[in-house]
Parts: structure tokens; sequence; C-alpha cells
């Protein structure tokens, strides 16, 4: 099985369900244009004439922060509470519509491809919304083991060497953290489709054979997603070269920057469809070199053989 192959079936996965990108791509603008109207209203209404606002701007200054605090803390923790509630709903956003993708990838007997995919988005809402408690509680678990050795380690090696050791401490301490995101989100990635190929609401065992497969096949499913996500990547660079590069010094170029966030926006979201598109598509494939009349679930408990 060639990755390249994966990669390219993901693609025109993808490029047939233009349709899905679109829709979720409407609700994520007007998430955004809410939450915007929200912080300009704050801005406008309470720092507009705000001195010290703009000195924090400029230039962070403790004392100035912390008569800024004392001054308009309240007006700023509710603007963190409207934060928190939007990234709340981004959180149920993601899952509600990771469902309906895969779904649609699937089929159906539903000739409509829009209601495939919120039917599919409402099936498997709970499903994936237990799933993505589940891989963020091991994710904290993971990120306290991981902060206590390397505390450890890093209090033992602050007495008795220099900035360059510590730095390289610090630096394998990311690395090791952006490994394990990594195989988590892959592994909570082939549990979703798990769980759409079985309909099943069995999380943790849909969990436990998503990790067994991506461990047995790790040398395919983590290469796959690191080429997957370099295209998000360069996306992201790109943009903030642009944005540099174009700059906002009038309203011609402002307009100019907002079409092309857009447009990034579109093509981020279409790049996150063809991740789980490509996925599926492997997972699919690893299906078919097994033994046809094997269950899915038949085939993940026998991995190990």
């Amino acid at each position: 099985m060639k990755l390249l192959n994966v990669y390219t079936e993901g693609f025109k996965k993808t490029f047939g369900s233009l349709k899905i990108v679109t829709i979720i791509y409407g609700i994520t603008l007007l998430i955004g244009i809410i939450f915007s109207s929200s912080f300009n209203s704050i801005m406008t209404d309470n720092f507009s004439s705000r001195n010290m606002l703009y000195m924090l701007f400029r230039d962070f200054d403790f004392t100035v922060y912390s008569d800024f605090m004392n001054n308009y803390g309240d007006i700023i923790n509710s603007f963190t509470s409207i934060m928190i509630w939007f990234g709340m709903f981004y959180f149920f956003f993601s899952v509600f519509f990771a469902g309906g993708i895969l779904k649609f990838f699937e089929g159906s007997t539903i000739k409509s491809k829009t209601q495939n995919f919120f039917a599919g988005s409402s099936k498997f809402f709970f499903r994936f919304l237990r799933l993505g408690i589940y891989v963020l509680l091991i994710q904290l678990i993971i990120f306290g083991i991981i902060a206590l050795i390397f505390s450890a380690i890093f209090n033992n090696a602050s007495k008795n060497s220099a900035e360059p050791a510590l730095f390289t401490i610090l630096m394998i301490w990311l690395a090791i953290h952006i490994i394990f995101f990594i195989f988590l989100s892959i592994v909570s990635d082939y549990a979703k489709i798990i769980l759409v190929k079985e309909d099943s609401k069995k999380v943790w065992r849909a969990l436990w054979g998503s990790f067994k497969f991506t461990l047995k096949k790790l040398y395919l499913t983590y290469p796959l997603y690191i080429i997957l996500s370099i295209v998000p990547a360069v996306l992201f660079i790109l943009y903030f070269w642009l944005d540099s590069a174009i700059g906002m010094h009038s309203g011609l170029t402002i307009l100019l920057m907002f079409l092309i966030q857009q447009i990034f926006i579109w093509v981020r979201l279409f790049a996150k469809v063809w991740i789980l598109g490509s996925q599926y598509e492997f997972f699919n494939n690893h299906l078919a070199e097994r033994t046809k009349p094997l269950l899915t679930q038949e085939i993940l408990m026998n991995e190990e053989m």
C-alpha cells in the first residue's frame, strides 16, 4: 500500500465533498462574526479612549498592567468568559461535524449529500464527544507524567549544567509532547472511523482497537499524518508571509487581507477534511488486504496475530 495513493484518494474524496466543506466554512464564518462583533463592542464601548490599553499594545509594563486590571478587570473577565464559551462551542462544533464527514465518506441510502452529512453529525455526536473527552483526559495524564519526569531532570540539571544544556532539555521535553500529541490525534481519528464503520457505541473498545491498529501500522499511520499536516503548515506560514508583505495600511489592503484570510480558512478546513479522508481510505485499504469475510471488529481483535 503506497502512501501516495492514499494521499491522492483522500484528496479525491475531499474534492467530492466541496459542498460539505463550504457548509462548515459558512458556520465557522458565522461564529467568527459573532465573536468579533462581541470583541469589537467591548473594545469600542470600554477602551476606545483608554491610554493604558495603547501603552500595553506598544510595550508591556507590569505597573500599567496592574493598574489596568484593577480598573477594568471585571470587563476583561467578562471577555475571557466569552472566549471560553466560544472555545467550548468550537470544540462541540468540531466534534459534531466529524461524524458527518465520516458518514459522508461511508455513504448512505439518503440521496441528499447535505442530509446525509447532518444525519451523520447528529448520530455520532455523543459518541465522538465521549471519545474527545477520553482522549483529552489521556493527554492530560501523559502531560502530567512527562512534566513530573522532566521537572525532576531539569531541577537536577539546573544545579550542575549551563544554560545550553537546560535549553536542550526543554526542547526534548517539547518534542516528546508533540510526538505524543500527534500519536493521540492519530488514534482518535481512527477510533472515529471504527465507530462509524461498525456503527458502534462502544467508545473504549473503538479507542483500544484504534490504538492497536495505529501502533501496528505506525510506520505508515504516523508518516501519513505528517505528510497530510504539511499542507496546513505551509498555509499557516504563507498566510503570515502575505500578512507581513501586504500589511493593513488602508481600506483596500484591509479588504484584500480579509478576502485572503477567508480563502485560507476555507482551504484549511478542506485540509482537515483531507486528513480524515486519507485516513479513512487507508483504513479501508487495510481491511481490503485482510480476509474480506471478517468484520471490522474481528480484524481489530486479531491484529496481533
